[in-house]
């Protein structure tokens, strides 16, 4: 007699998702309540083999982009996770992408609507939109010397000790930069700057 085998359980499928992949029970529990969507979510995993299995820290991004934006746009457009534009292998590459700091997490929602869109992959939406993170520290030191000259006072608060004026001039920086600049890099190279004064 042919055996088949049989579709995993639910709740089997929720065990080995937090087992297999370390996703807390929540994460778990939400992916394999469908099976087109822990369908989807095994098959991103999948896209990149590695001799040791995806990481944690992978399937916790993925879980995370899958129950968060994917979730909230194809509610917003009525369709089902089967029909999404997204390809498995792009959901793992935009995730390097922010891993590697080419994006940062607000771009890379704005990336991610594009692909779900266009079924364009994240890096050729990077590369014609001209967004990527910067990253190197020449270019934010330039706008960290116009931020610092065009705002003596909030300077002149950070000096006395008013933590609250970095906030500002790191906004002005990202201003600058129009949300371009890496903040932790424009933060510590504002500090810098400021404690030379």
């Amino acid at each position: 007699a042919i055996r088949t085998s049989l579709p995993e359980l639910p709740d089997h499928r929720k065990a080995r998702f937090a087992d297999q992949y370390g996703l807390p029970d929540y994460d778990a529990g939400l992916l394999t309540s469908s099976r087109p969507t822990a369908d989807f979510f095994e098959s991103v995993l999948e896209a990149r083999p590695s001799p040791n299995g995806p990481t944690a820290e992978l399937a916790k991004s993925v879980s995370n982009w899958v129950l968060g934006e994917l979730t909230r746009l194809l509610n917003a457009t009525d369709t089902e996770i089967a029909q999404t534009r997204i390809r498995p292998g792009h959901l793992v590459e935009l995730v390097e992408l922010v891993k590697d700091g080419t994006l940062s997490s607000t771009m890379a929602k704005t990336v991610f609507e594009e692909m779900f869109d266009t079924g364009v992959a994240p890096r050729e939406i990077v590369e014609s939109s001209g967004m990527t993170q910067i990253g190197d520290a020449d270019t934010i030191g330039l706008a960290i010397e116009e931020a610092v000259e065009s705002n003596p006072q909030p300077v002149a608060d950070y000096l006395e000790g008013k933590e609250t004026a970095l906030r500002y001039l790191v906004g002005q920086v990202m201003k600058i930069t129009r949300g371009k600049a890496n903040p932790q890099v424009a933060t510590q190279l504002l500090e810098e700057k400021l404690d030379e004064m």
